[in-house]
């Protein structure tokens, strides 16, 4: 079990450092301290399932990021499966130049992407209808 706590925190460190920031901002955007931030990178401890989904949020990676290859591949594949059928799914229905902007969207924005989702139905609407505005680009 040490051992995965210290993969985990080395990679946590090893993504933070990529992104130019330091434990305490870490600590700070995913709402904890840094000195949980650092516990974790040091590979002294575990941090909660919630936390662990902010950091990767700051960091703008995923928990398969963080873990082990061989902890990946026990995962329950199917349900990967299942998603890369939809996801194929959609992508087939799309011209080319609509998958190179979606391709972007989700590489570079998905934070934003994210939040778009948690709005509410009226505020995706009326962030819609303003950015159809400013675009000029008539219906989204």
């Amino acid at each position: 079990m040490d051992d995965l706590k210290k993969y985990i925190g080395n990679k946590i460190r090893k993504y933070r450092k990529e992104l130019k920031i330091t434990s305490v901002e870490l600590g700070h955007l995913a709402n904890t301290s840094q000195a949980t931030i650092s516990g974790i990178e040091r590979g002294d401890r575990f941090a909660s399932f919630e936390i662990m989904i902010k950091i990767c949020e700051v960091l703008g990676i995923t928990l398969y990021d963080v873990l082990p290859s061989e902890i990946i591949k026990n995962l329950d594949l199917n349900v990967l499966d299942r998603n890369d059928e939809r996801i194929n799914t959609i992508l087939s229905t799309m011209a080319p130049e609509d998958i190179e902007i979606t391709e972007n969207l989700l590489l570079n924005h998905r934070s934003f992407l994210k939040d778009f989702n948690n709005l509410t139905p009226e505020a995706k609407e009326s962030l819609t209808k303003f950015i159809h505005s400013i675009s000029n680009k008539g219906d989204l």
